[in-house]
């Protein structure tokens, strides 16, 4: 998995609690390295599930609240960071329509070695499923980064997670208008 997702996961635990309770995650966690990450290199996406346990029994909360606050927190940062990625959207569903097709391309562009989780976004009116399938168990996160795009462009949508979802490396969405009766979820 991609350095990027580590280095600012450390971020995040030193922004979201503290720089010392990063340090005692990264002791804790026993992790290699001692938390210091490259945002080309590659680790084991293990070492993120380490940290996040970690800072779990640290903080007491539970590691799918956490893993869904770092994601959430996550795609702002990705808009900081990659802001080309971003351009020309002016909607959330849109720009999750094309996560799979058009950004995750590009990263296997610029990363040849990168394994990019798989999107699947159907619209359906006003409606929109997200699909998340991955060979890592990072559901929550996912779950995180919807929820922070659809606040970024503000449409006042709600994401609704299914239930049933097989988790932690499979989940969908519903995203909605929040007035709307919730419809069921289609089915793969």
């Amino acid at each position: 998995m991609k350095g990027v997702i580590f280095a600012e996961m450390v971020r995040w635990i030193e922004q979201a609690f503290s720089p010392a309770v990063a340090d005692a995650v990264i002791t804790r966690s026993r992790i290699p390295g001692d938390g210091v990450y490259t945002t080309v290199g590659n680790y084991p996406h293990e070492e993120a599930l380490a940290m996040m346990g970690a800072l779990a029994d640290l903080s007491g909360e539970a590691v799918s609240s956490l893993a869904d606050s770092y994601g959430y927190w996550l795609a702002s940062r990705f808009m900081e960071l990659y802001p080309e990625m971003f351009e020309g959207y002016t909607d959330a569903v849109t720009f999750l329509r094309d996560v799979d097709g058009q950004h995750h391309r590009e990263v296997t562009k610029l990363y040849p070695d990168a394994r990019t989780p798989s999107i699947v976004v159907i619209i359906d009116g006003e409606e929109l499923t997200v699909s998340y399938g991955s060979h890592r168990p990072f559901a929550d996160v996912a779950y995180g980064l919807v929820r922070g795009y659809i606040d970024y462009y503000g449409d006042g949508l709600e994401v609704i997670r299914d239930p049933g979802a097989p988790g932690p490396h499979a989940a969908r969405f519903l995203v909605r208008v929040p007035s709307r009766p919730t419809s069921p979820l289609p089915a793969d």
